[in-house]
């Protein structure tokens, strides 16, 4: 008898737990994600947004992107720390991995760590002798890049001049106009890019030439990163961009984004510049 009152007592705790369950909105919402997340004015950032969309509706899983708009990489990282942002994607490096939940997924194959640069008009003839790492830092060109970028790292450890410029990274554009040789306060000659990046970016700085016998090349992709307070969605995430490449779904958005600027850059016909990639 005590036994039976006993299993009665256990069925309708359960029913009811079941039953809460059944209409806790936690539970009715679990398939679906409002994540905050940048954005690019030059649109660059549409596949980043349609991976990550399309990557989770694989898995049966609802993103809602609440978009946060342009932001600077210094502010985009604040935010990005403060809980302003619940999800980013930048450059895998070991001191972002100890910062930040790295979702450790390749996200463009690759093609973050292809690089072709930015130069002003009248400079394409400075480069057409090089055709090696060596040529190219023997000819004493000087870089420019944001600050705390991945490619500082890069540049230093292959022993080529570089130049961070403070202040929002896009003053690179106009000021590279600028630069010349005998100039002190500009002093640099180039601006590095990925080639899913350049293409897009020219169309809004025309007056900049794309170097077109060069193609540099490091071992890093972006991942995305989200903060300690979405732990919880790591797995869900890997488990989705996974799949992503799996399938297949990862090549046809590459190739949806990015297959006509890959072509008009002529990378087959480059010289390829394989760089040192840091640890």
């Amino acid at each position: 008898m005590r036994q039976l009152i006993a299993l009665r007592l256990i069925f309708k705790t359960l029913f009811f737990f079941g039953f809460f369950l059944l209409i806790s909105p936690l539970t009715a919402n679990a398939d679906t994600f409002a994540l905050r997340m940048n954005d690019r004015q030059e649109g660059t950032s549409k596949y980043y947004h349609e991976l990550l969309t399309s990557a989770l509706a694989l898995n049966g899983h609802t993103l809602k992107i609440i978009n946060k708009g342009d932001l600077p990489p210094k502010r985009l990282v604040i935010m990005f720390e403060k809980g302003g942002l619940d999800i980013v994607w930048l450059l895998k490096s070991k001191e972002r991995n100890k910062k930040y939940i790295d979702i450790n997924v390749d996200l463009t194959n690759g093609l973050m760590g292809k690089r072709v640069l930015f130069i002003p008009p009248d400079s394409t003839e400075d480069y057409a002798h090089i055709k090696t790492v060596d040529d190219f830092r023997q000819s004493q060109k000087v870089g420019a890049f944001g600050a705390n970028w991945f490619d500082e790292e890069v540049w230093r450890a292959n022993n080529l001049p570089y130049r961070v410029i403070d202040g929002h990274w896009r003053s690179i554009y106009d000021r590279l106009l600028l630069s010349r040789p005998e100039t002190t306060d500009r002093p640099f000659h180039y601006f590095s890019r990925s080639v899913t990046e350049i293409v897009q970016e020219a169309k809004h700085y025309p007056k900049l030439a794309i170097e077109p016998n060069l193609l540099f090349k490091y071992d890093r992709d972006f991942h995305f990163y989200i903060n300690e307070e979405n732990r919880h969605l790591k797995f869900i995430l890997e488990q989705a961009l996974r799949k992503a490449k799996k399938t297949g779904l990862m090549d046809k958005l590459i190739q949806k984004h990015f297959a006509e600027q890959l072509k008009s850059l002529k990378l087959e016909s480059r010289i390829l510049l394989q760089l040192t990639t840091p640890q």
